[in-house]
């Protein structure tokens, strides 16, 4: 295996074209090129059919529910045990596949959201490990979604 090095704007790139935890840099560049077949041959969990897995954008307000009733700081296995109770009846079967790295496909999409909310200032980038904590801006968030 071959290690590369690329420009911070072409990783950007990759990540636009990435499925969250889903994709690593060498499945991109395999799709982007055609090369369908992984090396070990397998092919692991398909990706989910456009449209047919719930958005990563439905997760938001139950984060941010779930992070203000626990006083703006939680676990993150926490938050997605709230997020699930919150959410279960709107997960499909889809939402519910393993993927290959054993994470369930909704707790997937729920951490890019996270990451998402981190970019827009209102989860903090700095946690702890295993910490999601809200900023000041996304308390004032959380509480308009109220």
């Amino acid at each position: 295996m071959k290690t590369i090095r690329v420009d911070d704007d072409v990783w950007k790139k990759l990540q636009k074209l990435a499925s969250a935890f889903e994709d690593t840099p060498n499945t991109v560049l395999r799709r982007v090129f055609k090369l369908n077949r992984q090396r070990n041959g397998s092919n692991g969990t398909p990706r989910a059919p456009r449209g047919e897995k719930t958005p990563e954008g439905a997760f938001r307000q139950p984060i941010l529910d779930a992070l203000y009733e626990a006083g703006g700081s939680a676990k993150a296995a926490d938050v997605l045990k709230r997020v699930e109770a919150t959410m279960g009846s709107k997960l499909n079967a889809i939402d519910r596949q393993t993927l290959t790295t054993g994470a369930l496909r909704w707790r997937n999409t729920a951490q890019w959201e996270r990451n998402n909310l981190v970019e827009e200032g209102l989860l903090k980038k700095n946690s702890s490990r295993g910490m999601w904590e809200l900023t000041t801006k996304g308390v004032s968030a959380a509480e308009a979604l109220k």
